[in-house]
């Protein structure tokens, strides 16, 4: 008996209950085919390398069994048909790559959208604590700015009236002569 590993790629848009539906009907088909089912490891929606079926995001879910090799092809044969499956993998390992992984599905699954969630909340939050934090920086930097241009502004003017008043007064010293 060897051992297996295939990694699927799921259509992203499938529901944690449809998406639980294709790994347990891919189960039923190894046992069908006499192998068991060693561990099963959702990793969850990640951004794909390149478009596969013009999806940029798909659902990896990596499994591990023992069969004979027979099972793999029955299994590649079944997931050739499955329309959600938009690519998979299967290699040959060995004994000790095998995960410690539990094979409980559910716990996964729930687990999973829990930390999606969870992680989208944090995320925006930062975004917002980042963006006030930032928008207090161009504030200050706006008041120092024009502070600053106001202090040259009056500055320039300052110069600039000096001049008009040394230039009145050497006109009306030439006038005068």
């Amino acid at each position: 008996m060897n051992y297996y590993e295939t990694l699927l790629i799921i259509h992203p848009a499938l529901e944690a209950g449809r998406l639980k539906d294709i790994i347990l009907s891919i189960e039923e088909n190894l046992k069908k085919e006499k192998a068991s089912m060693l561990s099963i490891d959702l990793w969850g929606k990640k951004r794909l390398a390149y478009l596969i079926e013009k999806q940029k995001f798909g659902t990896y879910v990596k499994l591990q069994f023992s069969g004979k090799g027979d099972c793999v092809k029955k299994l590649e044969m079944e997931l050739e048909h499955n329309a959600n499956v938009l690519s998979y993998l299967t290699t040959i390992i060995s004994k000790s790559d095998i995960s410690d992984q539990p094979v409980n599905i559910d716990d996964q699954i729930a687990g999973q959208s829990r930390d999606t969630h969870s992680k989208e909340g944090v995320k925006s939050e930062g975004v917002q604590k980042t963006s006030d934090v930032e928008a207090e920086k161009i504030s200050d930097n706006e008041k120092e700015t024009t502070s600053d241009e106001s202090e040259d502004v009056k500055k320039t003017s300052d110069v600039e009236a000096e001049k008009i008043s040394d230039n009145e007064k050497t006109s009306e010293e030439s006038v005068e002569e």
